[in-house]
């Protein structure tokens, strides 16, 4: 009896998992022909298949094919898992740009299908530490990319400046005129070097003060090995570079040589210089440069953007004095080599009206006279001589060879270079005893042809008398040696 009660039981049990299994065959071929509406519904369908994958392998081949599609389905759903999953980790990694982590999600291993997928994947969250990584990255590249903007910015001038002033700046002006002065101011303040040793191709005495002054402007540019050529007054025109020359200084190393071998102050390292280098002229300077030897002053200008000197190392602007009556002013006339005969009778009456209540000073440097007038110390400097030259050549040239001493001597272009730039740009009036500029005065020819006059003011109303005072007198003077003359 128990026995079939038993059995009963078992072919109860039997039967009712039968109808189970057809159910669940059924409610998966519905599944599959009528997809979940929802995502929860979705997401049941893989669990389910799961649960009942032994009564699906039992299922009819039409239940067998749909359950085929299906499994399809949960791959691609899996594989799209696994791309979108293997790009997150990849993107939490890289620390700032998207660009890369959607290379490295690219690159992650994934099968065909899921390409799509990972062209377009799903944004993911940044996490806390990439957070922190992403802000130590932007601090420090942000230092760097100030600096090298600034750096730029700092540069831009500069490189301009080169390609239109070649390779000279006035700090190379400084430079140079600091290494000469430093090798001749202990003779100056010794007074050495007094011995004479040469002639220039002007005609001057070169001392020895002289020479150790060109041999370390020599020493310095062959050192600097840039593509310079540079006039001197004891050499001429030189260059130490084989390439083609882009600047040409006008130099002369010591202005006012008689003064600095007897240790007086009036003596000054001058140095301007200039792109041209085909028949260069007074018009071309860029920079000029004048060093006092024994005093602390530096003279600067650069050509359109006025003219500042230093003393001590700080700045100072052009004081120009605005005395414009001759009795008050204090003025300077160049001597050496200059007719005595004839400049001191031109201006007896200036320097008796001036030299008591202004004041009358002999000049042996005309770039030091000439940077007087932006300090305020002087009101005019004068060069008078070459006038007379000009004019009456066969009645005064014995004059000039006598006082010479077998040559003519005047002002060369080396002597007023650089002082000239310097005064102009400071709003001084400077021109020759004619009232002409010298913006057409050859800057590399020193013979008599190319001397010039001076009449140099720190105003217009003082320079205009001056101008009509030696003219008039000039031309009566020459009158007066002209009836003398046989």
């Amino acid at each position: 009896m128990v026995e079939k009660k038993t059995k009963a039981a078992k072919k109860s049990a039997t039967k009712e998992k039968a109808a189970s299994t057809k159910a669940a065959a059924v409610s998966e071929k519905d599944a599959v022909k009528k997809p979940a509406k929802n995502s929860s519904a979705s997401k049941a369908a893989p669990k389910k298949a799961s649960k009942t994958e032994a009564s699906i392998t039992a299922a009819p081949a039409a239940a067998k094919t749909k359950t085929k599609a299906k499994a399809k389905t949960a791959t691609k759903a899996k594989a799209k898992a696994s791309a979108t999953k293997a790009e997150t980790k990849a993107k939490a990694k890289a620390p700032v740009k998207a660009k890369a982590a959607a290379k490295a999600a690219a690159k992650a291993p994934a099968k065909p299908k899921a390409k799509a997928a990972a062209e377009t994947p799903a944004k993911p969250k940044t996490t806390t530490k990439a957070k922190v990584k992403a802000k130590e990255v932007k601090a420090t590249t942000a230092p760097e990319t100030a600096a090298k903007e600034k750096a730029a910015v700092k540069s831009t001038p500069a490189s301009k400046s080169e390609r239109t002033r070649g390779v000279v700046t006035l700090k190379f002006l400084v430079d140079l005129a600091k290494t000469i002065k430093e090798a001749v101011a202990p003779y100056a303040r010794d007074i050495k070097g007094k011995e004479i040793v040469d002639t220039t191709a002007s005609g001057d005495v070169t001392f020895q003060i002289d020479r150790v002054a060109e041999k370390t402007l020599q020493a310095y540019l062959r050192k600097a090995a840039l593509p310079i050529s540079y006039y001197s007054e004891d050499e001429g025109y030189s260059t130490f570079t084989s390439k083609p020359p882009k600047n040409l200084l006008i130099v002369d190393p010591i202005d006012g040589t008689r003064a600095a071998k007897n240790g007086f102050e009036g003596c000054v390292v001058s140095v301007a210089s200039t792109r041209v280098l085909e028949r260069p002229t007074v018009a071309d300077i860029d920079f000029a440069c004048v060093m006092e030897i024994l005093g602390d002053r530096i003279f600067l200008a650069e050509r359109g953007k006025g003219s500042r000197y230093y003393t001590n190392g700080r700045l100072k602007r052009p004081k120009l004095s605005q005395n414009n009556e001759i009795e008050n002013m204090a003025w300077s006339m160049t001597i050496p080599a200059r007719p005595a005969e004839l400049i001191f009778p031109t201006a007896a009456r200036i320097i008796d009206l001036s030299s008591l209540k202004g004041g009358f000073f002999p000049c042996n440097s005309t770039s030091y006279s000439l940077t007087r007038l932006i300090t305020g110390q002087l009101d005019a400097c004068v060069d008078i001589a070459n006038r007379y030259y000009r004019d009456i050549p066969e009645r005064v040239e014995d004059y000039f060879i006598n006082a010479g001493r077998g040559k003519i001597i005047g002002i060369a272009p080396y002597d007023m270079a650089a002082a000239l730039l310097i005064t102009q740009e400071a709003g001084c009036i400077v021109t020759d005893a004619y009232g002409n500029s010298f913006d057409d005065l050859l800057l590399l020819d020193s013979s008599k042809g190319n001397h010039r006059s001076i009449i140099a003011a720190s105003n217009p109303v003082l320079h205009k008398k001056l101008l009509s005072f030696f003219n008039a007198r000039i031309k009566q003077y020459e009158a007066l040696l002209t009836q003398r003359s046989p």
